[in-house]
């Protein structure tokens, strides 16, 4: 065997290995898996305190509150990032938001890049069977520097829910014991 085709019989396996050993993408959940994802039930009936706990769970985490009703059991909330901290437009330049359909304040020519990430939240809270049941959903939203959204995706890190409703947990345990 010739070395160019030995250095081309190499560079093949190589490129079958490094293929072999990429991530793969781990297949959409489905409407029962998010769901069970999302819910957690809690072994108490008091909802008024579960509530309680998901406001400070939510509060603690940098949420702004913006409806709670408290008959529905249901709380929104929304938490802004600056993911370029320090960076800004030049003062007086304008822009055409093409989703607006408007002139804006911001540069005309500078290149856009990502700036905001906004977490929304729904949460909603049901007595079941002397028990409370929960769930909650996250939804990640990234605004680039001109406020044009860029990507909108569902949070559907397991760990990051079973973090959430552990963060109530400790809040309900808290609360119980008037801490």
């Amino acid at each position: 065997m010739g070395s160019a085709a030995h250095r081309l019989l190499s560079a093949v396996a190589l490129i079958a290995l490094a293929a072999g050993c990429a991530p793969a993408v781990p297949p959409p959940k489905s409407a029962l898996e998010l769901r069970e994802l999302q819910s957690h039930t809690f072994a108490t009936p008091d909802t008024k305190l579960v509530m309680k706990a998901m406001f400070n769970a939510l509060q603690d985490d940098g949420y702004v509150v913006k409806n709670a009703v408290i008959e529905l059991g249901l709380i929104t909330a929304t938490k802004e990032t600056d993911l370029a901290p320090g960076r800004s437009d030049p003062p007086g330049s304008a822009y055409f938001a093409p989703n607006w359909g408007t002139f804006v304040v911001g540069p005309t020519d500078a290149p856009s890049y990502r700036k905001i990430e906004v977490r929304d939240f729904t949460g909603n809270i049901t007595e079941q069977a002397g028990e409370t049941r929960v769930r909650v959903s996250f939804q990640r939203k990234v605004l680039d520097n001109r406020g044009i959204v860029i990507a909108v995706q569902p949070i559907e890190d397991v760990t990051f829910y079973r973090d959430f409703f552990s963060r109530m947990d400790k809040s309900i345990y808290l609360q119980k014991e008037r801490l």
